[in-house]
Order: C-alpha cells, then sequence, then structure tokens
C-alpha cells in the first residue's frame, strides 16, 4: 500500500526502500483426502488442560475425530506426533496487513503478501485487521480463497475513526510537516469532530466493507488531546445499531474506562501508560469489555531506543537482513527523534512495570487477554514474530501459559466470528487450521515458536527453504 506516510516521506526522504522477501511458505499442491495426527498432546482450547496421547483426522478440510490414540489410519497420511502438542491455529488479534513495521529512518514500502506469509508461516490462521486503507484492504480480502492470497483468513476495519487533530494525526504532525496530517486525515485516520460525523464515518467504513470499526482514545503526543465522550458514544452506538462490535487503542485507565463506558467491546493495546487499579479493572470486567495487551509494542519501542534491538531468531527467518539493519543498535544511535515523541517514549519506559501490572491485574479481575501483536502496524512489530513474542510477554507477567493459548485461538475467534465460531478450537466438525507443535507449550510457552507442521482448512502449509 502507498500509503500517505510513504507517499510524503518520498518527498521528505527519498524513495522508500523495496526489499526482497523470501516466499518462506508454499500450500502442499494435493493434499490427501485424509490426514492423521497420531499419538499427539491436543490442547483443544476448550479447556485449560491437554489430551495426552490423542489422533486427530482430518477429512475435507475438517476435524472428523478426536479419539484416544488408536483410530483406523488405513488410507490416511499419518503425522506422527508423538512428544508433540496439536494446537488451533493462531488468531492474532490485532494486525495491520497494509502496513510496515519499518523504522521512521528507513522507510519501507509495506507489503500485504509478505505479511501474510510471514504471519502464515508463524502458525497464524486468522488476523483481525484493525486498522489500515479500507479500499487495499476490501480488495485484499476478496483475495481470499484464491491461490494468489497465501495468508490468513481475515475480516478489517479500514481507516480509523479519530479526533480531528487527535492521535494519530497528533503524532504525524511531530514527525512531518503538513502536507502530511492532511494526507493521513483522507486515507488513513478518518478524523471526526462531532457525533454526527461519527456516525457518519461508522457508515461509510460499512458501507465499504469493514466487518468492525476501531476508535482512536489516546495521547500522544503526550499533551495531545483524545475523543470526548460524545464522539465515543455516538460511533460506538451507531456500530452496534448496525450490528457490527467496535474498538479501541487506548493507553491510560482514563481512556479504557471512557471507551467501557461507551459501550466498546474491545480495548486494543489495553493500560500501557499509568497505574490500572483493582477498581478500575473490576468495572471493565463489569463492562464485558475483552483486553489486548500487545505488550510487544512497547517493548520493541524500549529496546529500539535503548539501542538493543534484537530480532527473534523466527524473524531472522521471515526478513531479509537489509529490512532488519536499520534497527540495529548501531544504525539507531545515530538517529534523533522529535522531543515530544521522546518525552512519550521516556513516559513508556517509566510505566514499564505499571504496565505488565496492569496485565495480571485485568486477569486477576477476570477480564479475557486475547493475543495481538499489532502486525507490521507499529515499529518493529514483525509479522509473525512479534505475535510469538506477546506470547513469551503475556506469560511472564502472570497468565497462565494454558490461558495464554487461550488468548491466542479460541476467546479471539469468538469475539471476530460469535460463539459458534468455526475456528479457533479442536472440535469435530470444526475447521481444521492446526499447529503442530516440537514440545508443549503449557509447560514452556517459547514452545510456541518451535512449529513442526502448519495446517490452514486442512491443506499443510510447507516452509521454503
Amino acid at each position: 500500500m502507498r500509503s500517505w506516510l510513504l507517499v510524503l516521506s518520498v518527498g521528505l526522504f527519498g524513495c522508500p526502500a523495496s526489499h526482497r522477501y523470501a516466499q518462506l511458505i508454499r500450500r502442499e499442491a494435493s493434499p490427501p483426502p485424509v490426514t492423521v495426527f497420531r499419538d499427539v498432546r491436543v490442547f483443544t482450547a476448550t479447556d485449560t488442560i491437554a489430551l495426552e496421547h490423542h489422533d486427530v483426522r482430518v477429512e475435507g478440510g475438517r476435524i472428523t475425530a478426536i479419539a484416544p490414540t488408536g483410530l483406523d489410519v488405513t488410507g490416511a497420511r499419518v503425522i506422527e506426533g508423538a512428544g508433540k502438542t496439536l494446537v488451533p491455529g493462531y488468531v492474532d488479534f490485532h494486525a495491520h496487513l497494509t502496513g510496515s513495521p519499518a523504522p521512521p529512518w528507513a522507510v519501507a514500502w509495506p507489503d500485504e503478501d509478505h505479511n501474510g506469509r510471514a504471519l502464515l508461516a508463524s502458525g497464524v490462521t486468522s488476523v483481525m485487521d484493525v486498522g489500515g486503507e479500507v479500499d487495499k484492504l476490501k480488495a485484499l480480502w476478496k483475495r481470499q480463497g484464491d491461490p494468489s492470497w497465501l495468508g490468513p483468513r481475515f475480516t478489517y476495519s479500514g481507516q480509523i475513526v479519530s479526533l480531528r487533530d487527535g492521535y494519530p494525526t497528533s503524532m504525524v504532525k511531530i514527525l512531518y510537516p503538513w502536507p502530511a496530517s492532511a494526507l493521513a486525515d483522507q486515507r488513513f485516520s478518518g478524523p471526526v469532530s462531532n457525533p454526527l460525523e461519527a456516525s457518519a464515518a461508522v457508515d461509510w467504513r460499512l458501507h465499504h466493507g469493514a466487518h468492525h470499526i476501531k476508535l482512536a482514545i489516546a495521547s500522544v503526543p503526550l499533551n495531545a488531546q483524545t475523543m470526548p465522550p460524545e464522539l465515543v458514544s455516538a460511533a460506538v452506538k451507531r456500530a452496534h445499531e448496525k450490528g457490527v462490535k467496535a474498538v479501541a487503542h487506548t493507553d491510560s485507565a482514563v481512556h479504557a474506562l471512557r471507551a467501557a463506558r461507551a459501550g466498546i467491546d474491545a480495548l486494543m493495546h489495553g493500560i500501557h501508560l499509568g497505574e490500572l487499579t483493582v477498581a478500575d479493572a473490576q468495572e471493565l470486567k463489569a463492562a464485558g469489555v475483552v483486553v489486548s495487551p500487545t505488550l510487544v509494542v512497547f517493548d520493541r519501542a524500549e529496546q529500539l531506543v535503548q539501542f538493543r534491538f534484537a530480532p527473534t531468531e523466527v524473524e531472522r527467518r521471515l526478513y531479509p537482513e537489509s529490512f532488519l539493519t536499520p534497527f540495529s543498535p548501531d544504525v539507531a544511535r545515530t538517529k534523533t527523534l522529535d522531543p515530544q515523541l521522546m518525552e512519550w517514549l521516556g513516559k513508556l519506559q517509566e510505566d514499564h512495570d505499571k504496565r505488565v501490572a496492569a496485565v495480571k491485574t485485568l486477569y486477576d479481575a477476570g477480564v479475557p487477554i486475547l493475543v495481538g501483536s499489532d502486525a507490521a502496524g507499529s515499529i518493529g512489530c514483525l509479522a509473525g514474530g512479534a505475535f510469538l513474542d506477546e506470547l513469551r510477554l503475556l506469560s511472564l507477567a502472570g497468565i497462565p501459559n494454558a490461558d495464554v493459548l487461550r488468548g491466542a485461538t479460541v476467546l479471539p475467534a469468538r469475539f471476530i466470528a460469535g460463539p459458534n465460531a468455526d475456528f479457533g478450537t479442536i472440535e469435530a466438525g470444526k475447521r481444521a487450521d492446526l499447529v503442530l507443535l516440537d514440545g508443549d507449550p503449557l509447560a514452556d510457552i517459547t514452545v510456541t515458536s518451535r512449529i513442526a507442521n502448519i495446517m490452514q482448512g486442512g491443506v499443510l502449509i510447507e516452509k521454503v527453504d
């Protein structure tokens, strides 16, 4: 996507980079009629325990049987699973398929096809896209089911509904001079000034195929104005009248509660600035919201500004060295960011422990924690790798591994598709989106990165060297 930011950067800093991305994966050419995963540990995601020594049969793109090891495998392809764990295909609750995670000093053209391949190669078989140019996403959505799209199934919101001159336009203004903000208004953030405009913004997005609505209720920089309650309420009310859910980018407890009191369905980024009290968490629980903390977003930002950013082993396989080099400490040390942005980053670092504690406070209050990575939507959130790292960070924050996995599978699936979602669990009749892991992720969450096999809709996704 030739986004407003990239178009502007051509004039200001020269042409953005175009990288050569590896193919990474391919679909198997001729899947057999029946596949059986034999003698595997099965984490169905319907519970927090795993079934030991079970077989899982796949036929016609669906799971047809789950039983103690001993199913008839006559005529079936058999995938041996002794010592391995079969989990539902991962669901990234916060992705930006038409974005780029490149740093501002090394802007790169977004490549939605690479984003899709990188996510799928990491076991992410479904995503919820929460911000991008609606026409690009609409065109990409139509490619689902076509051989040209090798990536997760997805839904999208299109442009973010934001306050005029608020975030994200406010952030762009401190990074780039005019006409960046005007371009952002037109093509990315879709700002509004009053309740009537907020309602109309929802209608426009839904007319262009959006499946949900996203609002921005945050202050970047710290003195930026935020969307007032009456605009939040108008947008959320209109979304619900139209039968779709609304999610909000929030940063503090004040903004999270503003969103919840307006009836928001999900908080994207959770509470990463300031403190979240037990009473706040209990109110969010009572409001029925779910939260996607995206700890990886802020962890990566801290790494970059502290000159210790290091791509994971997975990310080094997914991205070329030319893309990764600008993140290196040697390069980052030579760059200067705007003082207002540095002030925000300073506050982010100051509140590190509060941010992590907020996740556990929410969990203890019974608020569902859903896994989102902001894939290709924030600097350093490399598609696929950031999702796997988010699993690790949530485990470190005190979320039991089983609930981390449920937050990466069944919970986002049900949010996206309702209680009868046909993905996100391992059950007879459900879509055969499956990931076979080399080890036990309930004992060690990093096993989620040790992927032996990926299956999407009953078809194996093969690695390409």
